[in-house]
């Protein structure tokens, strides 16, 4: 089971070197708002403070499968309204495809509604990520509605899915 083999743990500075690599993939970057090419350690690092200051509310993680790190996923925090945008990246292309990505977002969503006291998270996505809508689902999250063509990517315009979970539903899923 990819739950038990997934841990999401401090990013740390030894971890940037695979963020760089990872967002200079134009593959690994197809479905994100931010472009591939141009990434420095130096970016990673402002990235990494800006995740790592205790006052901002938000939450980041390194994401690790069998010991190796995989990629990274985030809560960002909207201040007193209790509720975060989450971000998510598997940027090893080899742990594609393997569940990896729900494992991580279960725990996120775990941390986000018991330690952060969340009421409600959030995402938007490419709507051709068809893996990434699919794993959201599998963890509750709920469609939400489309902007159209409201992404420009790679020279081509692309709707944006928006998908949100609130934590009675979280709560539901869990069985409680």
């Amino acid at each position: 089971m990819p739950e038990q083999r997934v841990v999401l743990r401090p990013i740390t500075e030894a971890d940037l070197s695979d963020c760089v690599r990872w967002l200079n993939d134009p593959e690994v970057t197809e479905f994100m708002q931010i472009e591939s090419g141009g990434h420095t350690l130096e970016t990673a690092r402002a990235w990494l403070a800006r995740f790592s200051d205790p006052d901002s509310g938000s939450r980041a993680w390194a994401i690790e499968a069998d010991g190796r790190h995989i990629g990274n996923c985030n809560l960002t925090s909207h201040g007193p309204g209790h509720t975060a945008h989450f971000g998510i990246m598997i940027g090893d292309k080899t742990a594609w495809g393997k569940g990896y990505g729900t494992a991580a977002t279960r725990q996120a969503l775990h941390i986000g509604f018991t330690e952060m006291g969340l009421h409600r998270i959030h995402l938007d996505t490419d709507a051709r990520n068809v893996r990434a809508i699919r794993c959201y689902e599998k963890c509750g999250f709920r469609h939400e509605g489309v902007l159209r063509k409201a992404r420009l990517k790679r020279g081509t315009w692309a709707d944006t899915v928006l998908m949100a979970i609130l934590r009675e539903e979280w709560r539901e899923g869990q069985g409680s």
